[in-house]
């Protein structure tokens, strides 16, 4: 089946392998490295304010290594599933699930061939990073849906590369540029209702963040060229976060400067 893959477990895979685990998101550690969190913990109470989470069923798509499954089973009560497609994916994810000491499963399945025991059981079905890696956003988004019981809430999160800060990925990283489709607010938002879902939401997300740019490509040109390019782009964000959090300044999320898109939709019928 072609469904437009622009990134392919292949990419994923030589990701992931040998990368350290990451820890679960935690909203209650406190200083600057953690506002990233904080911001997305705010945001999830405002998405799920409005229905009993425990004992309702999530499910996270594209959970490779997921830091978040733990996170929704311990914040707010729900039973947590992870789907992805790559071997080494799954089995991080697992891992993490159980350092954590955390129920869950981790299930190895192709998103459009999905086991059919997890067709419209799901209360939410959330993903981050993962609509925007395929050509056909509509049919990425109504394949996710099919995960849903009528009713229940998708959130779909995506890098903004559609502003500044994928001029600067151009610059620095084309070919990881290459495997995002460039989606703005509008575009988003759009691509749900057209995969039949009610758009409750859809927005960009934190002002500034430069932590979703890949820099990576820097370590082929100076390994300490990469390592100062990379504590600028956090001393920027943090200098930034201490404007919002210390000074209490808000400042307007925007396409121009905004590293995220975030989407919350309802399955209707």
């Amino acid at each position: 089946m072609n469904t437009g893959d622009k990134a392919s477990k292949a990419y994923w895979a030589r990701l992931w392998e040998g990368a350290p685990l990451p820890g679960t998101s935690d909203p209650r550690v406190p200083g600057l490295n953690n506002y990233r969190i904080r911001r997305f913990h705010e945001y999830f109470e405002g998405a799920f304010s409005s229905f009993e989470t425990r004992g309702s069923k999530l499910l996270e798509i594209g959970a490779a290594r997921s830091e978040w499954l733990p996170y929704f089973a311990k914040e707010f009560g729900f039973e947590v599933s992870g789907l992805d497609y790559t071997e080494i994916g799954c089995d991080q994810a697992r891992q993490i699930l159980e350092n954590e000491s955390v129920e869950g499963e981790g299930v190895c399945a192709d998103l459009f061939s999905p086991p059919p025991h997890m067709e419209g059981i799901f209360d939410v079905v959330i993903s981050f990073g993962v609509a925007e890696h395929f050509e056909d956003t509509v049919y990425c988004l109504r394949a996710m849906s099919k995960f849903l019981k009528p009713g229940g809430l998708m959130l779909t999160e995506i890098p903004n590369f559609t502003g500044g800060l994928g001029s600067i990925m151009a610059l620095v990283n084309r070919p990881v540029l290459d495997v995002h489709v460039l989606l703005d607010r509008e575009a988003l938002a759009e691509a749900h209702v057209r995969a039949g879902l009610q758009v409750l939401s859809c927005d960009y997300f934190l002002f500034a963040d430069f932590g979703v740019l890949d820099l990576t490509s820097l370590k082929d040109v100076s390994v300490p060229l990469y390592n100062a390019v990379s504590r600028l782009a956090s001393w920027i964000s943090k200098g930034i976060w201490v404007v919002e959090e210390k000074l209490t300044l808000p400042l307007r999320p925007n396409r121009l400067t905004s590293p995220y898109t975030v989407c919350t939709a309802r399955k209707l019928g």
